[in-house]
């Protein structure tokens, strides 16, 4: 049996941590495209699932990965979902500081330049809808749009930008 489930999520951690509900009660992930997530029932419990912002292709990665019994499940564009067997123990993609670190800087590198451009286009769109004619109530509202969704994504940079200095701060308790 298959259940297609729809959900936005501005936070990876808690996307994940969805996910791994799911698989609690017997869903596991089999696709996730955008917001859509594919589902299959099977024996609840049985994997544990991670995602993570995969850019270029990996295939020393991912062949590390398939040597400590990880399966991607469902890899589109930059995001990628890996399971394994609960049997197996638990697992991290990231299970050090700097690694971790590191990981965190890239996803900002990801999310900032599109916010900063969706604010632009946005501005741009509204002052070309202020000083056109035909355009005018199309241009500002998706001014208007472009500028909410850039706003938006703050949310997600920042609690990014927070895990970052957090971690940043316990290794230099930890080194220092």
């Amino acid at each position: 049996m298959k259940k297609i489930k729809f959900r936005f999520f501005l936070d990876y951690e808690k996307e994940e941590k969805w996910v791994n509900k799911m698989a609690e009660q017997g869903w596991h992930l089999r696709r996730n495209i955008i917001s859509f997530f594919v589902f299959e029932q099977g024996e609840p419990g049985k994997y544990i699932y991670r995602n993570e912002l995969v850019v270029g292709e990996k295939k020393d990665y991912c062949e590390f990965l398939e040597s400590l019994n990880i399966e991607c499940v469902s890899k589109f564009g930059v995001w990628a979902y890996y399971r394994k067997e609960a049997a197996d123990g638990a697992f991290e993609l990231y299970s050090d500081a700097p690694s971790k670190i590191k990981y965190l800087k890239s996803i900002s590198r990801l999310f900032i330049p599109i916010a900063i451009l969706s604010v632009l286009i946005g501005f741009f769109n509204i002052f070309t809808g202020l000083t056109a004619s035909p355009t005018t109530f199309i241009s500002i509202n998706l001014g208007f749009l472009n500028v909410f969704l850039g706003i938006l994504m703050y949310v997600p940079i920042r609690k990014i930008q927070r895990r970052k200095k957090h971690l940043e701060h316990d290794l230099h308790i930890f080194e220092g």
